[in-house]
C-alpha cells in the first residue's frame, strides 16, 4: 500500500490537537488564533509538506461547507413539502 505524503499527516495532528472539544470551555466560540498556534507550534516539516497540508485543510473546509449548504438546502426543501401537505390537508 502506498504511504500517505508526510504533509496529511501535519494535517490530521493538526485536527486532532485542535478539537473544539479540547478548547478553553470558558470560550464561546473555540480556540483563538494564538492558542491554536500554540498547540500546533511543535509540528514540523518541510515548506512543500506545510504547504500540501494547507492545501488539504482547505479543501477540507471546502468540502465541509459545500456538504453543509447542500443538508440545510434538503431540509428547508422537506419543511416545505410538509407545509405543502399541511395546507392541502386543510382545504
Amino acid at each position: 500500500m502506498k504511504e500517505r505524503p508526510k504533509g496529511l499527516y501535519l494535517a490530521n495532528a493538526a485536527i486532532q490537537l485542535l478539537h473544539p472539544e479540547g478548547a478553553p470551555s470558558e470560550q464561546e466560540h473555540g480556540w483563538t488564533l494564538a492558542q491554536a498556534e500554540g498547540k500546533v507550534s511543535h509540528l514540523s516539516g518541510t515548506k512543500p509538506e506545510l504547504l500540501q497540508a494547507i492545501a488539504y485543510l482547505a479543501c477540507q473546509v471546502h468540502a465541509y461547507r459545500s456538504i453543509s449548504n447542500e443538508d440545510a438546502a434538503l431540509a428547508l426543501t422537506k419543511i416545505e413539502a410538509a407545509l405543502d401537505r399541511y395546507k392541502e390537508g386543510r382545504t
